[in-house]
């Protein structure tokens, strides 16, 4: 009778399972394992043209080009301001609004916005401002300040590094909302304890905060990394990847060689590059958080 039961158990928890096993395979294993097939293979993406087989060659091809190479470096940019900027200023923005202070939840709502629209949307927003003859320009123009007017879209030196300010802009509300919850996790009697001990609040922050949020702040950085490897919608719908291929991340140009150029197959390596890239960003935050765990 009990292994009736089990047995039983085991079929009902097979079938909640099977959906979206089914699912995960249809949309995530074999376009994975297509993708990973592509990648050794010569094709032009168009239906009954020839495939074949050239080894390793597509991923030479695309090691071997510079605006790859340059897409990377520019990956890497966007993965390092996000880090930096993303969990610091989300953190100092929890701590504020839940300190309820007057006004706390405008701010709060303020600060969320960006989060709620889609980042096509907001690519466009800030497109809209910052391009040639855009909202920034009238603005400048109106104060009579053109001489300092900057396209910052199409320039070389500005152009990527205004991406990466709009990206880290669009994602501090996410951060924030996830640290206030938790916040809200902390014992309130640690906070007493350390005023009873004559703690300031800058004191507190550091010593009861901080800690007490390491767990939460290691996750923040941990989907930080993840998310800027993936950023697509922002760079492509800002610029395109220009100028001249400035500002490409790896997979605007993977879009770009497999659709735009029809190198299907190079553009199949670079998306297997960006997963290995996260596989190993994922496996080694993983392995930091466990490490952190053990420490405490």
């Amino acid at each position: 009778m009990i292994k009736l039961k089990t047995a039983r158990a085991k079929l009902t928890i097979a079938l909640f399972i099977l959906p979206a096993l089914i699912l995960y395979t249809v949309f995530q294993l074999i376009p994975i394992a297509g993708g990973i097939y592509f990648s050794f293979m010569s094709w032009d993406g168009l239906a009954g043209s020839a495939l074949k087989f050239v080894g390793v060659e597509n991923y030479l091809s695309a090691f071997h080009n510079k605006l790859f190479i340059l897409s990377l470096s520019n990956m890497l940019r966007m993965v390092v301001f996000s880090v930096l900027f993303h969990t610091p200023i989300a953190l100092l923005l929890a701590v504020a609004v839940n300190a309820k202070l007057k006004g706390y939840r405008i701010f709060k709502t303020i600060f969320f916005v960006p989060t709620v629209f889609p980042m096509t949307a907001i690519g466009l927003m800030w497109y809209f401002v910052f391009m040639p003859k855009g909202a920034l320009d009238a603005l400048i123009a109106f104060l009579h300040l053109k001489p300092f007017a900057i396209p910052l879209l199409v320039n070389k030196a500005t152009a990527m590094n205004t991406i990466v300010g709009v990206n880290v802009w669009a994602g501090i509300g996410y951060y924030m909302v996830i640290i206030l919850a938790g916040l809200t996790t902390i014992p309130s009697d640690l906070y007493e304890a350390a005023a009873i001990d004559g703690a300031n609040p800058v004191e507190t922050f550091f010593n009861v905060t901080v800690p007490m949020l390491k767990p939460t702040l290691i996750m923040c950085i941990v989907m930080d990394i993840i998310g800027s490897v993936k950023v697509f919608d922002i760079v492509y719908v800002m610029t395109s990847g220009g100028p001249n291929g400035l500002t490409n991340l790896p997979t605007t140009l993977m879009i770009s060689e497999a659709f735009k150029y029809s190198h299907y197959g190079v553009g199949s390596a670079i998306g297997i590059v960006i997963m290995i890239i996260c596989l190993v960003g994922t496996l080694g935050s993983n392995a930091l958080m466990n490490r952190g765990k053990k420490g405490e």
